[in-house]
């Protein structure tokens, strides 16, 4: 996962803030450039536009420009403040009825590498990640990483991704592996055993005890054979022996870069409630496929990512697969 070009989004708030400023740290890491965009509500762009003014006055030179003009100078000043000069990109204001819609647009159509936001913006939720960073997950083919409260890039030293023997759970592993490699961090796959996916008629049959190890061996045999088939990643599993613990290597003939990956098998009845758990208390980030098992859209990745998202109080990385297509609406 290059990280050469990032979009990240913001209302201004306090909390969106802090997404500006973790752009700031990617810069220091990877040496990217940083484009701001802010959306200004329809509504609140006629009140705020239409309030100091008075009558008679010009739709083209008062009206629709008064709101853009605060919200490019609030960009510049936000971008000084977290961004190294030479790093700074565009400073993009719309006026756009849905914020979700025209940030997932302009992150489709603007080779961007990553959309970094917070997972809530001025309004609280009940839920930990807000209403339009779940749209824009949804929407954009490119990478989001929503946070959620101060993160410092360099203290993330374990990253978590979630796989269910998919290969677009899989293809979670290779973003996830990058980015360890460039923060000197380690893998965790973890994989959750629903006791009582069968449903509820099944439960006097489905067993309540199972052993960790042969799981954790599929895992590992899938995960090797998808990379074999996906030799453009340059990066293959070594066994250590040791039960659990291996290696992922990268190697394109002249470098070569290793991450310790550890394999954790937990049971539980919800496979998003245990991920969420988990997470919360052992990883400094998450990164997971949009679409899981099924493969299908389901709008958003199925449900146990869109869960995931709403319980979520780490860093969330999400990526969509290449080879997933967008449904035709009718």
């Amino acid at each position: 996962m290059k990280v050469q070009h990032i979009l990240v989004p913001t209302d201004f708030s306090a909390r969106s803030e802090k997404a500006i400023e973790m752009a700031g740290a990617f810069v220091d890491f990877f040496g990217c450039t940083v484009d701001l965009i802010h959306t200004v509500p329809l509504l609140k762009y006629f009140h705020e536009s239409m309030d100091p003014l008075g009558v008679p006055f010009s739709l083209e030179k008062h009206l629709y420009p008064h709101c853009l003009e605060i919200a490019q100078k609030k960009l510049e000043d936000l971008a000084e403040k977290y961004i190294k000069k030479e790093y700074r990109g565009n400073m993009i204001t719309h006026v756009e009825r849905k914020a979700s819609e025209m940030i997932a647009e302009q992150a489709n159509k603007g080779k961007y590498d990553l959309v970094l936001m917070s997972a809530k913006g001025e309004h609280d939720t009940v839920h930990v990640m807000g209403g339009t960073t779940e749209k824009v997950i949804r929407h954009s083919h490119v990478p989001v990483l929503a946070i959620d409260d101060d993160h410092e890039l360099d203290e993330i030293k374990n990253i978590v991704v979630p796989v269910d023997f998919s290969d677009s759970s899989f293809f979670a592993v290779v973003p996830a592996f990058e980015l360890a490699r460039e923060l000197n961090a380690k893998l965790t796959l973890l994989h959750v055993v629903e006791l009582y996916s069968a449903g509820s008629d099944m439960i006097p049959y489905v067993p309540t005890t199972v052993d960790e190890q042969p799981v954790y061996e599929n895992i590992i045999a899938k995960l090797s054979d998808y990379l074999l088939k996906h030799e453009q990643y340059k990066l293959y599993l070594q066994r250590t022996g040791v039960i659990f613990e291996d290696v992922l290597i990268s190697s394109d003939g002249a470098n070569t870069n290793s991450v310790d990956v550890e394999t954790k098998v937990i049971k539980g009845i919800s496979a998003h409630y245990e991920i969420a758990d988990y997470a919360n208390d052992h990883a400094d980030m998450v990164v997971m496929s949009t679409h899981g098992r099924t493969g299908l859209a389901r709008v958003f990745i199925g449900s146990t990512t869109e869960q995931v998202s709403r319980q979520i109080s780490k860093p969330l990385l999400t990526v969509r697969p290449q080879f997933y297509e967008e449904p035709v609406e009718n």
